[in-house]
């Protein structure tokens, strides 16, 4: 194996902090900000998620970032940020982690998003401000697309025909056909977004991670704009099975919000480990899950019948990064971003190698783990990846 050309640190570090104008639309001409009030969640008697456990462990690359399964639930594609032009994504078995093949493009890559047959991924471009279509047949970059300054979070609609970028220095959204590969709208969004859904109904809904806000855009061609107030830091997003409801990462109250996307009112919050970055919610949408990237170094479960959370440190873990729920919703991937391996987390007694796994990350454990970067907007350049 090569060894791995890591991204230069300074070079990356200014990149994130640099900021893009915005095309057509302007954040700073969004309507106001429609306060919505939060009904906190009674606190549960519930017993909570079943105990955790590492299952399988594998090495992915330098700094991997996202994780995302397969349609068909036998893969897991990890994005690894660090990498500068090869082994950009590394493929992962489901149930075994075991390393199937890898992925090279130029540049390098934040996040992922899959073609509901399959067969084309998408992958964000960070260094080279792009989108790029790979073939998963062939593995190779078949359309790149010029997109706003620095993407991040992709969202495909639901028919497959538009594929939305988050630019995170751009503070705009740009919105890709699918069929001709143009960018066909770019909408203007708050400061540094970052989570991003679209519902069937056609609803584009975007995170301000320093904006401590939300925008939605609906509407024929997405016409109707409006924002309404978040968390400090929202970070990620991720909806229910039927669209019903927004679930919310809030990296600084390590807290996960629902919010009611009829009425846009936040009628649920449950406490998880430190700084959730990432989220994912089972297909049957039972559980949700968490990769915790602050001092806990964990992985939560929430359960979304209870309303209860169960969090769980994973032994050797340094930051949690990305997070995808295996198609049962019992098991998730989760990527260690310091310490460049995946880890299976699982019901306990749920299948997998739970003590080779113990014996396997012990080579790592005892390494020194990464201080917590400041809560301050200063300390951009870390949340930025």
């Amino acid at each position: 194996m090569r060894p791995s050309r890591l991204v230069p640190v300074l070079l990356v570090a200014s990149l994130a902090l640099g900021l893009g104008p915005i095309a057509p639309a302007r954040a700073d001409t969004a309507p106001p900000l429609r306060v919505v009030k939060a009904e906190a969640t009674r606190p549960s008697r519930a017993s909570g998620p079943p105990p955790l456990e590492v299952q399988e462990v594998a090495g992915a690359a330098s700094m991997p970032k996202g994780a995302l399964l397969s349609p068909d639930g036998t893969r897991f594609y990890v994005t690894n940020f660090g990498q500068l032009d090869h082994r950009n994504v590394t493929v992962h078995d489901a149930k075994t982690l075991a390393l199937l093949e890898t992925i090279d493009v130029p540049g390098n890559v934040v996040e992922s998003a899959l073609s509901a047959d399959g067969k084309t991924l998408y992958l964000s471009n960070f260094r080279r401000s792009s989108v790029m279509f790979v073939d998963l047949a062939t593995r190779r970059v078949v359309r790149e697309i010029k997109t706003g300054k620095h993407p991040k979070v992709l969202a495909l609609s639901p028919d497959g025909k538009s594929l939305f970028a988050a630019n995170w220095a751009a503070h705009s959204v740009s919105r890709i056909d699918v069929a001709t590969g143009q960018v066909v709208q770019t909408f203007g969004v708050g400061r540094q977004p970052r989570g991003m859904v679209v519902t069937r109904g056609g609803k584009l809904v975007v995170a301000n991670f320093w904006g401590a806000s939300i925008d939605v855009y609906e509407g024929k061609d997405h016409s109707v704009h409006h924002r309404i107030a978040a968390c400090k830091n929202p970070r990620h997003l991720a909806l229910s099975p039927d669209h019903a409801t927004l679930y919310v990462s809030c990296l600084r109250a390590s807290e996960i919000q629902a919010m009611d996307l009829a009425t846009e009112e936040v009628t649920h919050r449950v406490q998880v480990g430190a700084a959730p970055k990432s989220i994912d919610v089972s297909r049957d949408g039972r559980f949700l899950w968490s990769a915790d990237y602050g001092v806990s170094r964990s992985v939560s479960v929430v359960d979304t019948r209870s309303w209860t959370s169960r969090v769980f440190p994973v032994p050797g873990m340094d930051r949690g990064s990305g997070v995808a729920a295996t198609a049962d919703g019992r098991h998730a991937a989760v990527t260690g971003w310091y310490d460049g391996h995946v880890y299976l987390v699982g019901f306990a007694g749920k299948g997998g190698h739970p003590e080779a796994t113990k014996r396997a990350t012990a080579a790592w454990r005892s390494r020194p783990f990464h201080d917590d970067p400041p809560p301050t907007e200063e300390a951009q350049p870390v949340a930025a990846r």
